[in-house]
């Protein structure tokens, strides 16, 4: 770091609640913003003291002192989630035989109810946004300016994409062949889209899009957002999303059961979406009666969402009540 130089960091004002009066200059609240700006940006990264808290304090201009005791203190009051590991090395030196790592992630759950105590309200979804770079510098990120988000997390390669490419492409022209749909598609699907999946276009014309060597990717357009799921062996993101900028359900119905079609046959990818287990019910019922296949859930979903305790036994029960009432529905061959 240049020596007359400047160091840009991420602060939050609102996380000022977290200062303590007692501690002249109190670190916290810019170590508890960089914090949220990092575990917001990844969901994979964690904070090891051992090899992050030297490089953190010269950042902040403040000792490593300082910041482990910012650490501890915001462990305390349940913000920050600590665990420990022992690792053996491969040193001669008896002293440096083991490295205890010392871990720490943001509990969002927790942040969020703690500012609520405080008087600031401020839901898990905007804190998970807080690095977001889709938003400027001085912007507020407040609930009523955030889109609907839905994704996926996870690759899916090979055959299993072929599969699910084609099982897509059965929703999308099912839906602009079969009347009942037919207003339905009109809403969801972008006017290009629409007339490139509708009769006579079978899914298996539509899907050798997906299927050309170097283009292996489904992308769809819809009325207020762009779908796009690629083939893991092409294209190794593991985070895929759309954000709906519209405020209509039928996009978001056919982005879920396309999303659903991925998860139908993998196992080994995780489906989230800012909508409910009620509203998601319509998109269950459009991959199944046009696919034959039941989408599935897993634990981030909730987790995304924020359901805990009662509210989350509720929603897995919604689920499970989805799942049994597939069976009783008409399908569509393609």
């Amino acid at each position: 770091m240049e020596e007359f130089g400047l160091t840009r960091v991420p602060y939050y004002p609102e996380l000022n609640v977290v200062r303590r009066d007692t501690i002249t200059n109190d670190c916290s609240p810019i170590v508890l913003s960089v914090l949220l700006f990092w575990h917001s940006k990844d969901k994979y990264v964690r904070f090891n003291a051992r090899c992050h808290t030297h490089l953190l304090a010269r950042n902040l201009r403040v000792s490593p002192e300082e910041v482990k005791d910012a650490l501890e203190y915001l462990s305390d009051i349940k913000l920050l989630v600590k665990k420990e590991e022992v690792i053996t090395t491969q040193s001669e030196d008896p002293n440096k035989k083991t490295k205890l790592n010392e871990f720490y992630d943001l509990d969002f759950h927790s942040l969020h109810e703690f500012l609520k105590e405080k008087g600031i309200t401020i839901p898990v979804k905007v804190l998970r946004m807080a690095s977001d770079d889709y938003f400027d510098f001085y912007s507020y990120i407040s609930p009523r300016r955030l889109p609907v988000v839905q994704g996926l997390l996870g690759m899916v390669k090979g055959d299993k994409y072929d599969t699910a490419a084609l099982n897509a492409c059965a929703i999308i022209c099912g839906i602009c062949r079969e009347n009942e749909y037919e207003d339905f598609s009109y809403k969801a699907l972008a006017p290009g889209w629409r007339m490139l999946a509708q009769p006579p276009a079978t899914a298996f014309d539509v899907v050798q899009r997906y299927q050309r060597e170097g283009e292996r990717s489904v992308d769809i357009d819809l009325m207020d957002g762009s779908f796009f799921m690629p083939d893991g062996d092409y294209f190794g993101t593991e985070k895929h999303k759309i954000w709906h900028s519209g405020k209509t359900m039928e996009p978001r119905i056919l982005a879920a059961a396309l999303y659903l079609c991925f998860t139908a046959v993998d196992k080994d990818i995780e489906f989230y979406s800012d909508l409910s287990m009620d509203e998601l019910k319509d998109a269950f019922e459009l991959l199944y009666r046009f696919t034959s296949l039941k989408g599935r859930i897993g634990e981030y979903y909730y987790h995304y969402r924020d359901v805990q305790g009662e509210k989350l036994k509720e929603e897995q029960e919604k689920y499970k009540a989805i799942l049994d009432s597939l069976d009783n529905l008409e399908t569509f061959d393609f």
